[in-house]
């Protein structure tokens, strides 16, 4: 299923069924009178939920860290969608993975129902549901009956008052990774806790795999660093994709200056990523590979492990790449990049904004229906010159650059430091169910 039908789904059939059952679970919450305490003793499994969006689970990794560290007897089921499994599966933190098929109304019915019906079997005492405006994830919070549900709201807490007994204000100026730690904030988790994403299980087997994939390009030096460049954007919003000819301009500045170049892209990308491929000049296109559609997940992220450099629309391969703390050229239009960028050392945004931007979950349809202006204004200059900054020589004697030491986001000096709790540490930002009394942990 597209995003856009997925979307359609969620407004006809899942949020007025919602609508129904917040009803329904508001009086029950009364009626049923349930333990909704959390101490280390009552908390033995936390169910983490977050469907779509690869960026989004690998923000999460803070989230399930904090968790494993509050309750470290715990176990932590994770729910997403199966094209998500394999990477939660390499963030650690998590014993269990259960997954939603959406290649197809009646796979994503018959998985939601397994889904559903495991995570009654398991009781759990804790589930996170990390989406925001999704229905259909909400109902799912609901039927896993577990003792405390704790989502997001935006604008309203009436839709989903009774369907979670603690909803955290979500705000859209601040990194989404924060974001989730603020849910652990509601259960106990310390603040401070590490902001980092990474880092990301990498297997012999997905380096040697990726090698060979590499090595079968003709004219590609194995013994030479390389830099990948990621064109794409998921159907979420295609407009977050850099115009095709600053792409091109841009490798073949690179490659000018000794360097080469390995395109990426999941299969169903390969034929845009080949569209420019088509348009490089023939010594660009000696020194530049097209291997979208050819690596399993596992030899992505060998890949980009091994990158002197990566030039990435806002997508997934950007956070894999920040996660694996690699030189990162980041480029941002029609989402906040405070949202889901970071602010690292090894990390260069760029980001020009413009009226209409943000719109990313803000707008049903980009108002720009499709000129993307906030991308166009991004200069390919200022661009290929960070990726020379970063990426450092064209050529080495070693066979790949030495990994960067993770680094402190950088502070900002004019601001004084987020406030997460108030004077008497109660989590700001936090509703609880009327129901409910005095079960926020301190």
């Amino acid at each position: 299923m597209t995003h856009r039908a997925r979307i359609l789904a969620d407004r006809l059939i899942a949020a007025p069924a919602a609508f129904l059952f917040n009803g329904i679970a508001r009086v029950l919450g009364f009626a049923m009178g349930r333990d909704h305490s959390m101490t280390p003793a009552n908390v033995n499994h936390i169910v983490v939920a977050k469907l779509i969006g690869m960026g989004s689970v690998i923000q999460s990794k803070p989230l399930l860290q904090a968790l494993k560290d509050q309750y470290p007897h715990a176990k932590v089921t994770y729910v997403t969608m199966r094209s998500n499994a394999e990477l939660v599966r390499r963030l650690g933190c998590v014993d269990e993975v259960l997954t939603i098929d959406d290649r197809s109304l009646f796979a994503m019915a018959r998985t939601t129902i397994t889904t559903i019906a495991a995570l009654i079997g398991r009781r759990a005492d804790l589930y996170f549901d990390l989406e925001v405006y999704s229905a259909f994830a909400s109902l799912i919070a609901l039927c896993a009956v577990t003792r405390n549900r704790i989502g997001f709201y935006r604008h309203s807490v009436a839709f989903k008052h009774g369907i979670y007994t603690h909803l955290v204000f979500f705000n859209t100026r601040m990194p989404i990774r924060q974001l989730y730690l603020q849910l652990g904030r509601v259960v106990g988790v310390a603040p401070n806790q590490s902001e980092l994403t990474g880092p990301i299980r990498i297997d012999d087997c997905d380096r040697d795999g990726a090698q060979r994939v590499l090595v079968e390009s003709p004219g590609w030096q194995s013994n030479k660093p390389y830099i990948v460049v990621n064109p794409n954007a998921s159907d979420l919003l295609l407009e977050r994709r850099w115009p095709v000819e600053y792409f091109v301009e841009t490798i073949e500045r690179l490659v000018a200056f000794g360097h080469q170049v390995a395109l990426i892209g999941i299969a169903s990308e390969r034929a845009y990523v080949q569209s420019l491929f088509d348009k490089l000049s023939r010594e660009a296109q000696a020194r530049t590979t097209n291997i979208a559609g050819l690596l399993s997940l596992g030899e992505l992220l060998a890949l980009l492990d091994r990158a002197a450099c990566i030039l990435t629309n806002d997508t997934g391969p950007m956070h894999m790449a920040i996660a694996l703390n690699r030189p990162t050229v980041c480029l941002f239009g029609p989402a906040n990049p405070e949202h889901y960028g970071q602010a690292l050392q090894n990390v260069e945004i760029f980001y020009t904004q413009v009226f209409c931007s943000p719109c990313l979950y803000e707008a049903a349809r980009p108002p720009c229906n499709g000129n993307n202006i906030c991308m166009q204004r991004i200069e390919p200059a200022p661009v290929i010159k960070s990726i020379l900054r970063m990426a450092g020589p064209a050529s080495t004697d070693e066979t790949a650059p030495t990994p960067l030491k993770p680094v402190r986001p950088r502070r900002r000096t004019t601001r004084l430091p987020i406030a997460n709790d108030a004077p008497d540490r109660t989590p700001l930002g936090v509703v609880v169910r009327a129901s409910l009394r005095g079960v926020i942990a301190p």
